[in-house]
Protein backbone atom coordinates (compact mmCIF):
# COMPACT_ATOMS: atom_id res chain seq x y z
CA UNK A 1 0.00 0.00 0.00
CA UNK A 2 3.34 2.36 -0.35
CA UNK A 3 3.70 5.32 1.73
CA UNK A 4 0.03 6.44 2.52
CA UNK A 5 -0.61 3.26 4.32
CA UNK A 6 0.81 4.14 7.56
CA UNK A 7 -1.35 7.31 7.48
CA UNK A 8 -4.63 6.29 5.90
CA UNK A 9 -4.84 3.08 8.52
CA UNK A 10 -4.21 5.73 11.72
CA UNK A 11 -1.12 4.22 12.70
CA UNK A 12 0.73 7.46 12.33
CA UNK A 13 -1.10 9.60 15.51
CA UNK A 14 -0.58 6.32 18.17
CA UNK A 15 3.85 6.72 17.21
CA UNK A 16 2.87 10.47 16.97
CA UNK A 17 1.91 9.90 20.92
CA UNK A 18 4.57 8.00 21.96
CA UNK A 19 7.32 9.84 20.37
CA UNK A 20 5.84 13.20 22.56
CA UNK A 21 6.10 11.27 25.41
CA UNK A 22 9.28 9.92 24.91
CA UNK A 23 7.92 6.41 25.59
CA UNK A 24 10.02 5.33 22.29
CA UNK A 25 12.89 6.55 20.36
CA UNK A 26 13.31 8.61 17.33
CA UNK A 27 13.04 6.69 14.30
CA UNK A 28 12.80 6.67 10.72
CA UNK A 29 9.45 4.44 9.41
CA UNK A 30 9.68 3.07 6.23
CA UNK A 31 6.54 1.55 4.61
CA UNK A 32 7.06 -0.94 1.83
CA UNK A 33 4.48 -2.14 -0.87
CA UNK A 34 5.14 -5.86 -1.49
CA UNK A 35 1.89 -6.11 -3.54
CA UNK A 36 0.53 -9.64 -3.15
CA UNK A 37 4.51 -11.12 -3.08
CA UNK A 38 4.49 -12.13 0.35
CA UNK A 39 7.64 -10.88 0.12
CA UNK A 40 8.88 -14.12 -1.14
CA UNK A 41 11.56 -14.49 -4.01
CA UNK A 42 9.51 -16.90 -6.24
CA UNK A 43 9.12 -16.99 -10.10
CA UNK A 44 7.28 -13.42 -10.04
CA UNK A 45 9.80 -11.82 -8.82
CA UNK A 46 12.51 -11.93 -5.97
CA UNK A 47 10.70 -9.67 -3.28
CA UNK A 48 12.51 -10.45 -0.47
CA UNK A 49 15.79 -9.43 -1.91
CA UNK A 50 13.90 -6.01 -2.60
CA UNK A 51 13.15 -5.78 1.20
CA UNK A 52 16.39 -6.99 2.76
CA UNK A 53 19.01 -5.74 0.36
CA UNK A 54 17.76 -2.67 -1.97
CA UNK A 55 15.59 -1.23 -0.06
CA UNK A 56 17.84 -1.13 2.78
CA UNK A 57 20.72 0.37 0.23
CA UNK A 58 18.35 2.51 -0.32
CA UNK A 59 17.27 3.89 3.40
CA UNK A 60 20.95 3.66 4.29
CA UNK A 61 22.36 5.60 1.64
CA UNK A 62 19.60 8.51 1.60
CA UNK A 63 19.01 9.05 5.30
CA UNK A 64 20.76 9.20 8.07
CA UNK A 65 20.16 6.23 9.69
CA UNK A 66 22.39 3.60 11.97
CA UNK A 67 23.58 1.15 9.31
CA UNK A 68 23.52 -2.47 10.08
CA UNK A 69 21.16 -4.80 12.70
CA UNK A 70 21.59 -2.26 15.64
CA UNK A 71 19.61 0.01 13.91
CA UNK A 72 16.82 -2.02 12.55
CA UNK A 73 14.02 -3.45 13.36
CA UNK A 74 10.87 -4.48 10.96
CA UNK A 75 6.71 -4.58 11.89
CA UNK A 76 4.18 -6.74 10.02
CA UNK A 77 0.74 -7.21 10.12
CA UNK A 78 -1.01 -10.28 8.08
CA UNK A 79 1.41 -10.75 4.86
CA UNK A 80 3.45 -8.66 6.00
CA UNK A 81 4.33 -10.51 9.43
CA UNK A 82 4.48 -13.82 7.19
CA UNK A 83 7.60 -12.29 5.57
CA UNK A 84 9.02 -10.42 8.72
CA UNK A 85 9.01 -13.91 10.83
CA UNK A 86 10.49 -15.25 8.01
CA UNK A 87 13.66 -13.05 7.97
CA UNK A 88 13.79 -12.93 12.11
CA UNK A 89 14.15 -16.44 11.56
CA UNK A 90 16.23 -17.02 8.25
CA UNK A 91 18.57 -13.88 8.27
CA UNK A 92 18.65 -13.40 11.77
CA UNK A 93 21.33 -11.09 11.26
CA UNK A 94 19.13 -8.25 9.51
CA UNK A 95 17.27 -6.75 12.27
CA UNK A 96 17.52 -6.14 16.02
CA UNK A 97 13.86 -6.75 16.25
CA UNK A 98 10.27 -7.82 14.83
CA UNK A 99 7.05 -7.34 16.28
CA UNK A 100 3.85 -8.97 13.95
CA UNK A 101 0.12 -8.71 14.26
CA UNK A 102 -2.11 -11.38 12.99
CA UNK A 103 0.79 -12.94 10.81
CA UNK A 104 -0.26 -15.44 8.13
CA UNK A 105 1.06 -18.12 10.09
CA UNK A 106 -0.82 -21.86 8.71
CA UNK A 107 0.22 -25.27 9.35
CA UNK A 108 -0.14 -26.44 6.31
CA UNK A 109 -0.12 -25.62 2.63
CA UNK A 110 -3.94 -23.60 2.34
CA UNK A 111 -6.20 -25.45 -0.11
CA UNK A 112 -10.01 -24.95 -0.84
CA UNK A 113 -10.80 -28.08 0.71
CA UNK A 114 -9.35 -26.69 3.99
CA UNK A 115 -12.19 -23.94 3.52
CA UNK A 116 -9.84 -21.38 1.94
CA UNK A 117 -11.95 -18.68 0.06
CA UNK A 118 -11.19 -18.60 -3.76
CA UNK A 119 -9.68 -15.25 -3.37
CA UNK A 120 -7.88 -16.41 -0.63
CA UNK A 121 -6.74 -19.03 -2.81
CA UNK A 122 -6.14 -17.17 -5.75
CA UNK A 123 -3.56 -15.23 -3.57
CA UNK A 124 -1.32 -17.96 -2.16
CA UNK A 125 -1.21 -19.93 -6.23
CA UNK A 126 -0.21 -16.24 -8.00
CA UNK A 127 3.13 -16.41 -5.43
CA UNK A 128 3.33 -20.16 -5.12
CA UNK A 129 2.16 -21.73 -8.16
CA UNK A 130 -1.24 -23.29 -9.28
CA UNK A 131 -1.50 -26.08 -7.87
CA UNK A 132 0.88 -24.30 -4.89
CA UNK A 133 4.61 -25.93 -5.18
CA UNK A 134 5.61 -27.31 -1.44
CA UNK A 135 8.62 -26.93 -2.00
CA UNK A 136 8.67 -23.16 -2.22
CA UNK A 137 5.73 -22.93 0.20
CA UNK A 138 8.35 -25.06 2.80
CA UNK A 139 11.30 -22.76 1.94
CA UNK A 140 9.07 -19.41 2.76
CA UNK A 141 6.90 -21.09 5.53
CA UNK A 142 7.59 -18.90 8.72
CA UNK A 143 6.87 -22.33 11.46
CA UNK A 144 9.00 -24.47 8.96
CA UNK A 145 11.94 -21.64 9.54
CA UNK A 146 11.22 -21.17 12.83
CA UNK A 147 11.83 -25.27 13.82
CA UNK A 148 15.67 -24.55 12.26
CA UNK A 149 16.39 -21.20 13.10
CA UNK A 150 19.75 -20.58 16.29
CA UNK A 151 17.89 -19.54 19.27
CA UNK A 152 20.57 -17.55 19.74
CA UNK A 153 20.51 -15.47 17.26
CA UNK A 154 16.92 -14.78 16.50
CA UNK A 155 15.80 -10.80 16.98
CA UNK A 156 14.07 -9.77 19.76
CA UNK A 157 10.26 -11.15 19.15
CA UNK A 158 6.50 -9.50 19.69
CA UNK A 159 3.86 -11.31 17.79
CA UNK A 160 0.37 -11.49 18.62
CA UNK A 161 -2.84 -12.55 17.08
CA UNK A 162 -6.46 -12.06 17.83
CA UNK A 163 -7.98 -14.96 19.16
CA UNK A 164 -11.25 -15.11 17.09
CA UNK A 165 -8.93 -14.31 13.94
CA UNK A 166 -11.21 -14.97 10.88
CA UNK A 167 -8.96 -16.73 9.21
CA UNK A 168 -7.73 -19.59 12.13
CA UNK A 169 -4.85 -17.83 11.98
CA UNK A 170 -4.63 -17.65 15.99
CA UNK A 171 -3.75 -21.69 15.71
CA UNK A 172 -1.02 -21.31 13.59
CA UNK A 173 0.25 -18.27 16.57
CA UNK A 174 -0.34 -21.67 18.89
CA UNK A 175 2.08 -23.51 17.04
CA UNK A 176 4.24 -20.78 16.51
CA UNK A 177 4.58 -20.11 20.19
CA UNK A 178 4.82 -23.70 20.76
CA UNK A 179 8.09 -24.40 18.65
CA UNK A 180 10.08 -21.24 19.94
CA UNK A 181 9.37 -22.60 23.50
CA UNK A 182 10.51 -26.27 22.29
CA UNK A 183 13.96 -24.56 21.19
CA UNK A 184 14.14 -21.75 23.80
CA UNK A 185 13.78 -18.90 21.43
CA UNK A 186 13.16 -15.87 23.66
CA UNK A 187 9.70 -14.34 22.57
CA UNK A 188 6.85 -12.28 23.54
CA UNK A 189 3.74 -13.84 22.66
CA UNK A 190 0.05 -12.89 23.04
CA UNK A 191 -3.51 -14.03 21.91
CA UNK A 192 -6.18 -10.90 22.92
CA UNK A 193 -9.70 -11.31 22.03
CA UNK A 194 -9.77 -9.75 18.29
CA UNK A 195 -10.44 -10.73 14.36
CA UNK A 196 -8.24 -10.03 11.93
CA UNK A 197 -7.78 -6.05 10.93
CA UNK A 198 -6.79 -2.67 11.29
CA UNK A 199 -9.25 -2.06 14.58
CA UNK A 200 -7.27 -5.24 16.19
CA UNK A 201 -3.81 -3.92 14.85
CA UNK A 202 -4.58 -0.32 16.16
CA UNK A 203 -5.97 -1.85 19.55
CA UNK A 204 -2.57 -3.14 19.91
CA UNK A 205 0.07 -1.11 17.88
CA UNK A 206 1.30 0.85 21.08
CA UNK A 207 2.59 -2.01 22.35
CA UNK A 208 4.05 -3.37 19.51
CA UNK A 209 5.83 0.17 18.50
CA UNK A 210 7.13 0.26 22.51
CA UNK A 211 8.50 -3.02 22.05
CA UNK A 212 10.60 -2.42 18.94
CA UNK A 213 11.35 1.47 20.40
CA UNK A 214 13.39 -0.32 23.75
CA UNK A 215 15.36 -2.66 20.75
CA UNK A 216 16.42 0.07 18.87
CA UNK A 217 17.20 2.34 22.25
CA UNK A 218 20.74 3.83 21.81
Amino acid sequence: EGSGFWERRGLAPILARLRESGAVPDFLVVAVDGGNSFFVNAPGGRYEDLLTKDLVAHVESAFRVVPGRKGRAMLGVSMGGYAALRVAMKEPGFAAAVATHSAMLLEAIPSAQQGAGRWHMAAFTRVFGDPIDPALWAANDPLAWAGKADPKAVPALFVDCGAEDRYGLASGHRALHRILDERGVAHSFELPPGDHGYEFVRSRLEKSLRFLGEALKP
